[in-house]
Parts: structure tokens; sequence; C-alpha cells
């Protein structure tokens, strides 16, 4: 239950549902979700391991700010986890997994590129299959965490992947070649729009 609760507690910050900053109700959540406290107390605590909740002594919890200033430390986390799931994805790709991926990819190509939702949600889909190809368990928990900040992120500045759809096709030619180099120069390259397009918006602010 605990689980489950800190799941859609998850996604509903994630998603900008509770916005940063919203407090957090034990008592109200409890209810919501009918269950006692605990498992609500429990779900937060491990959410604020996370950063994307805040508890306050004796005040309660809220959603934890979006800090675009921190972003630099934040990308080269990324990076460094990236070019890790990457490579191994390289050398662990199946030729289902690989379908799975041609598969997202008919689906890219027949979306409405102006639908930022649609075209954001198809890019979180790509890098969990990534994550799900490269199977260590290790490096999915960290980066998963690390995506759900960008999520927020992208989200907040109304991102849309404007590369995303010329990108899918490279990065599985080169997973079909089993080229760990190439897949790293990729996900450099790909990852270079969000991070022009969040110094643009920091400007802005």
């Amino acid at each position: 239950m605990e689980n489950d609760v800190c799941s859609l507690i998850r996604e509903r910050i994630v998603n900008l549902y509770y916005q940063p900053g919203d407090p957090l109700n034990e008592v109200k959540l409890a209810e919501e979700f009918g269950v006692s406290r605990t498992p609500i107390r429990e779900a937060l605590i491990r959410l604020s391991s996370e950063k994307l909740v805040i508890i306050i002594p004796r005040s309660g919890a809220r959603v934890a700010d979006i800090n675009l200033h921190d972003f630099k430390a934040l990308i080269e986390i990324r990076l460094i986890l990236e070019r890790g799931a990457v490579r191994l994805a390289a050398l662990k790709a199946t030729e289902e997994q690989i379908q799975h991926l041609e598969e997202l990819n008919v689906e890219v190509k027949q979306a409405d590129y102006e639908d930022l939702s649609a075209m954001l949600n198809y890019d979180i889909q790509f890098h969990k299959i990534i994550r799900e190809i490269a199977n260590n368990s290790y490096l999915n928990n960290y980066l998963t965490i690390v995506m759900n900040q960008f999520i927020r992120i992208e989200r907040i500045i109304s991102y849309k992947p404007a590369i995303f759809q010329a990108d899918l096709p490279k990065f599985i030619e080169t997973l079909k070649q089993k080229d760990p180099d190439q897949m790293e120069k990729l996900i450099e390259h790909h990852l270079e729009n969000i991070v022009k397009r969040v110094k643009d918006y920091i400007k802005t602010i």
C-alpha cells in the first residue's frame, strides 16, 4: 500500500498536479486514499529523499520548489547516468527491445508535433525504454529520480523536445549496430536542447 500511495503522490508532483510549494496534509491525503496516516507519512519521507518533498519539523510537508539555478548540477549528474545507460543499452539490446523502440518511432511520426504534452510523454517513454534495456537496477533507480526532476522542469517551462523526432531513428540504428561510443554522442546531443531551453528560460525570469 505504501508503494502505491508513494507512486500516486510522486506522479502528481512530477506532473505538476501538486504545484511547487503546495502543502501536503497527511490527514487529507489519508482520507483521499483511504489509508491511515502511517503510509502517507512513510511515502512523504521517501519522496523527501528524492528531493520532491520538503518536510519541515512541526510544520508538515510541502512540494519541493523547482530551483532552476541548480540546473547545472542536475544536468551534470544526468549526463553521467545517461551515458552509462545508453552504453549498457548498446551492449545489451535484443531484437525484441529494439522493435519496441521502432513501434514508438511509428507513433511519434504519426503524432501531432504541436502537441507539447504528447511529445514530452514520448520522450519520457524513450528514456524509460533505454533504462529497461540497460537493465541495471541501481542505475535505473538513480536515473529515474533525476528524470523526475527534469520532467517537472520540462513541464514548468512548457518544453517540447524539438529534435526528438529526428533523434529517435538514429538511436534505433545505433542500437542495431551495438555501438556504445556513438550512443554516448547521441545522448549528449539529445540533451543539449533541453539545456539550451532551460538556460533561455532562466534568462527571462
